[in-house]
């Protein structure tokens, strides 16, 4: 059973950061000569969707992965300021906001923490020690 007619059609989004088309959603339809001599008609819808599973158009590029994410998923580094996923994202919350940092910022900031809390721990420790003698 050879088709008689086929039929293709594409809903694309642009996506900025590459350059190109991104295929969200594709139908294929195709008539075919049946045994009993009827022309059947059949149809596939298949949806495609971004990195993050959304069926929105692409906000951006996550810098550390190359996942597509959408605008709600997608972000900027609170201090490098480069493009990430919702996957990539670290938040910390203050006591008004959360603050969406990348993993390596995030390692950098808790490695600085956690630097201060020993130099201050072993800066309480001499001054006792000062105050003992």
């Amino acid at each position: 059973m050879n088709p008689l007619r086929r039929k293709k059609k594409y809903e694309v989004t642009y996506d900025p950061i590459t350059g190109q088309d991104r295929i969200l959603n594709l139908t294929e339809e195709e008539l075919i000569h049946a045994d009993d001599g009827s022309v059947d008609s059949m149809e596939v819808q298949r949806k495609y969707f971004l990195d993050c599973g959304c069926n929105a158009s692409a906000a951006g590029k996550c810098y550390q992965c190359d996942s597509l994410s959408c605008q709600v998923h997608y972000g900027i580094c609170c201090k490098c300021q480069k493009p990430i996923c919702l996957e990539c994202s670290i938040f910390v919350e203050t006591d008004d906001q959360k603050i969406r940092y990348c993993k390596t910022c995030h390692e950098t900031i808790s490695r600085k923490q956690r630097f201060a809390r020993i130099g201050r721990f072993l800066l309480s420790l001499l001054s006792e020690e000062e105050n003992d003698e």
